[in-house]
């Protein structure tokens, strides 16, 4: 990713944030460049280009710095490929780079979350030999829980 892809990187993310139902879209460029860029990125991305100035696809990643392993783990957090530009190998393609730099960087695994009812993006990563995680399911507090556990005396 380089700076020039920011505005593309930003149109692709809102379009994966609206397919996920996602509600309260607040990123702009100015955030993307401030958490991507500089001394210590939040974030990484690889991008698949259609040599026109726009970009068919997205790997978004981040880490977490260390587990009970003492060793770093590589999340996705989003992987997306224009609607138009699917069926190429663009999203194959992304994902086999971002598991070369997720070698190159000392990381064991890979790991992202898939929408329950993504049927597409399940096959597409049973084929490329993902696999869900039989132990874990993902939990959420929403915000009024979140204010009423805060709120808890104790």
């Amino acid at each position: 990713m380089l700076r020039d892809d920011v505005p593309e990187l930003l149109r692709l993310t809102e379009a994966i944030v609206t397919y996920e139902r996602g509600s309260g879209f607040r990123l702009t460029e100015a955030e993307l460049l401030r958490r991507g860029f500089g001394p210590r990125p939040e974030f990484g991305a690889f991008v698949a280009d259609r040599g026109d100035g726009r970009l068919a696809g997205m790997a978004v990643h981040y880490e977490i710095p260390f587990m009970h392993t003492l060793e770093p783990l590589l999340m996705m957090k989003w992987l997306f490929v224009d609607p138009a530009h699917r069926g190429g190998q663009i999203g194959r393609r992304l994902v086999r780079r971002l598991a070369r730099h997720a070698i190159e960087t000392g990381h064991r695994k890979l790991c992202w979350f898939v929408l329950k009812d993504n049927a597409p993006a399940q096959a597409f990563y049973r084929g490329i030999g993902a696999m869900p995680d039989p132990d874990w399911d993902r939990w959420t507090t929403g915000e009024a829980a979140l204010g009423a556990l805060a709120a808890e005396a104790g």
